[in-house]
């Protein structure tokens, strides 16, 4: 049975004015998202920021994601880090936490080989004791996954899904068809990208990755539904109207216009690690005053 449905909300860290991790905003946002009709939920992603906390703030972080959704849709925890160790240690304690699954990027500052990266799918995978999902994130990590690259690592027992990207809509509907021919049957395709992730439901993949999604869950269930289901006008139409906004949180940067966004619609979710900034009060005021023109989905 497959483990995640057409939309998952990818929640930020919130931080108190000391940096300490809060929990209570995070609950906040986890519930309007399942209550929007979010099938997941995800913590310590790049919306997350997992490479700024320390071990025990990520374990809070994914109790907290757990306890708030109580079964009522699953979680996927995050579990980046520098070696192979390190990540199989924070997959053991998510694991615990009671998440459903973990999301495996490649971060490292020395560029990783593909060996390398299949090496530390292979070992995450062997340790785990829930479905892995790859992760391709070129942008944050540096490391570019081919198709034949990313197939070879989805055949690995244990993993359960990946979560793509493409450049450009073209480009991730030829790489959704392509992996959909070449992964084992029970993995899950997932894209990721807060305004092409649309375009890879309707090429075929499963699941849509959206860090946007965890403070605007009205919207992207509306684009999500209509494309899970095949309704292209529709997810077009929808989508016609999201993406201004979609590319403007891009261009401010998406984890820190998440964060400002997440003000906006009434949920203080903290500050920034540093040397990290805010979005600029022009920034701001920008997204305020297009928060405001996009309306609702059924307007």
């Amino acid at each position: 049975m497959p483990l995640l449905g057409p939309l998952v909300a990818y929640l930020p860290t919130p931080r108190g004015p000391e940096g300490d991790v809060r929990t209570e905003p995070l609950e906040e946002l986890a519930d309007r998202a399942i209550r929007a009709g979010v099938s997941g939920i995800a913590v310590l992603g790049s919306t997350g920021g997992y490479p700024y906390l320390t071990a025990p703030e990520r374990t809070r972080v994914v109790e907290a994601a757990v306890a708030v959704a109580d079964g009522r849709v699953p979680v996927v925890a995050g579990v980046g880090a520098f070696t192979t160790d390190e990540v199989v240690m924070h997959t053991i304690v998510a694991e615990r936490a009671g998440s459903a699954a973990v999301l495996l990027p490649t971060l490292a500052y020395l560029p990783l080989t593909d060996a390398e990266v299949l090496d530390l799918v292979e070992e995450v995978a062997d340790a785990a004791q829930v479905p892995v999902w790859i992760y391709h994130n070129p942008v944050s990590t540096s490391f570019r996954y081919s198709v034949d690259a990313l197939a070879r690592a989805a055949a690995v027992p244990g993993v359960g899904g990946v979560k793509d990207r493409g450049s450009d809509a073209a480009e991730l509907r030829d790489r959704v068809r392509a992996l959909s021919a070449a992964v084992p049957e029970h993995v899950e395709i997932g894209c990721s990208g807060d305004v092409l992730g649309v375009e890879g439901l309707l090429a075929g993949a499963r699941t849509w990755h959206s860090g946007l999604a965890s403070v605007l869950p009205d919207w992207y269930v509306a684009v999500a539904t209509a494309a899970a289901q095949g309704r292209a006008d529709d997810a077009g139409a929808l989508m016609s109207r999201l993406a201004p906004f979609a590319e403007r949180v891009a261009a401010l940067g998406g984890p820190r216009a998440v964060h400002a966004v997440a003000r906006l619609v009434g949920v203080d979710v903290g500050v920034l690690p540093a040397p990290l900034r805010p979005v600029d009060r022009d920034g701001v005021a920008a997204l305020d005053e297009a928060l405001t023109t996009l309306g609702t989905p059924t307007a």
